[in-house]
């Protein structure tokens, strides 16, 4: 189960909520981090037990904060929002008063206020009809064609993750042709095949479990014994893999 999928792929409710089932391995998994709460399970919260799908809520207000709070922190890429909007929208969903966001803002007047209020709710029509669209578009195309998801942990989101599924597929076999286990022919220079096989590669580690930098060697030399510290790096750098400071433990970030 791939979270960072899921937070793309996520519905309307399933984003405002912050978690997604997942009926394959019959739990809810928190659309942030990506923590797991199987069901069946009680968790003890507190002073309280709780079932899964109420645990999961609990642990995105207590862990997260909100979604709202979460989503407004992602930049202008993957929101299309300015600053300015970003602080109008918090203070909209607060209940301030059109005189107290106008201090906030430090400019304008309650009337300018209502405007943009205005502007923000145009906005989400064209938003809701733009995404009717794209899922018609979307429903008419072959499988292979579609593009494979963009991890949430990209540090740039480019014309390097334009890759469809039958791309990708392509892609593992040419570079992986004794199995998906490895080893790679090479690696290429080709940020986009990069990419696409640093995402193979990245399915190698569990979420949730932190790895000793031997261990991770240990992961990365089944696929190239010789340049494996050139792969733990392009990891990092594009998102796949976290670390602390020191190295002395990574885990998986998407």
């Amino acid at each position: 189960m791939d979270i960072s999928e899921s937070f793309f792929t996520a519905s309307l409710p399933e984003l405002k909520q912050g978690y997604v089932y997942h009926g394959e391995t019959d739990s809810y998994y928190c659309l942030i981090c990506g923590e797991q709460f199987e069901e069946g399970v009680i968790y003890p919260v507190k002073e309280k037990l709780m079932e899964a799908h109420k645990a999961v809520a609990h642990h995105i207000g207590n862990a997260h904060g909100s979604m709202l709070h979460y989503l407004l922190e992602l930049d202008k890429k993957a929101t299309g929002l300015t600053d300015l909007q970003k602080q109008l929208i918090s203070a909209f969903a607060s209940g301030m008063s059109d005189a107290d966001t106008v201090k906030l803002t430090g400019g304008g007047s309650a009337s300018t206020i209502r405007n943009h209020r205005f502007a923000l709710k145009e906005k989400a029509k064209q938003a809701k009809l733009f995404l009717a669209i794209m899922e018609l578009m979307d429903g008419g195309l072959a499988q292979g064609a579609k593009f494979v998801p963009v991890h949430r942990t990209a540090p740039i989101v480019d014309e390097r993750y334009a890759l469809t599924q039958d791309e990708y597929t392509a892609l593992l076999n040419k570079f992986l042709p004794h199995g998906l286990s490895g080893p790679l022919t090479g690696l290429p220079r080709k940020e986009k095949r990069k990419a696409a096989l640093l995402r193979h590669i990245a399915g190698s580690f569990k979420k949730g479990r932190k790895y000793k930098e031997p261990e991770v060697n240990d992961v990365l030399k089944r696929f190239m014994a010789d340049e494996y510290v050139t792969l733990r790096r392009y990891l990092v750098d594009y998102g796949f893999l976290s670390r602390e400071s020191d190295g002395s433990s990574y885990w998986l970030s998407v």
